[in-house]
């Protein structure tokens, strides 16, 4: 089954702004056509050690305390040593909420997913630089952890169904901070 890319580069808007330590600029989302559907579980290296290119922006780093499942509508976003995690979420007994989104990297990604249940997916373009989700959920947790071994530049796009995700509803890193835009791009500094 082929299915069309989630974003197009049309469809982005460019940005750049200042958050935390870091900067973070949205940019246009890969429109590559994805690869078959894969649920692999392969685990993650580490993702910080000896990346010449410089580090992330403080404000992506470490896990949100705000998170949890059946919380506001919304998705997190946040990076440790494990690499990055998407989490998305929204309030229990309000039905079914449709997440898609694309993850576009300047290196290759690998990808596990987290409490996924059947009809959630997830699947990496040929060239494994852009992953792909669509998760149905209920108000528990979906999510994905991958690494995008020392990659200059991680572009996150993310819909609600079928609508981009509005960037308060949008947390990264430990302090929740909202990019200025969804579509967004994470860039490393030297």
């Amino acid at each position: 089954m082929i299915r069309k890319p989630l974003f197009t580069a049309g469809m982005a808007a460019l940005a750049t702004v200042g958050i935390g330590a870091g900067t973070v600029a949205a940019g246009p989302a890969a429109s590559a056509a994805p690869a078959a559907a894969s649920n692999g579980t392969t685990t993650p290296p580490d993702d910080t050690s000896g990346c010449a290119d410089g580090h992330l922006p403080a404000a992506l780093e470490g896990a949100p305390a705000s998170y949890h499942a059946g919380a506001a509508r919304g998705a997190w976003i946040w990076h440790t040593v494990k690499g990055y995690a998407i989490r998305v979420t929204h309030p229990q007994g309000s039905g079914v909420v449709e997440f898609t989104g694309s993850v576009t990297s300047d290196r290759p990604i690998a990808v596990s997913g987290v409490q996924l249940e059947a009809g959630d997916r997830y699947w990496l373009s040929s060239d494994r630089r852009t992953l792909y989700f669509a998760f149905s959920n209920t108000g528990h947790t979906d999510g994905l952890d991958f690494v995008a071994s020392c990659a200059s530049a991680v572009t996150f796009g993310i819909r609600a169904d079928g609508a981009l995700l509005a960037p308060s509803r949008i947390r990264l890193g430990a302090q929740a901070v909202a990019p200025a835009s969804d579509p967004f791009t994470v860039r490393r500094r030297s």
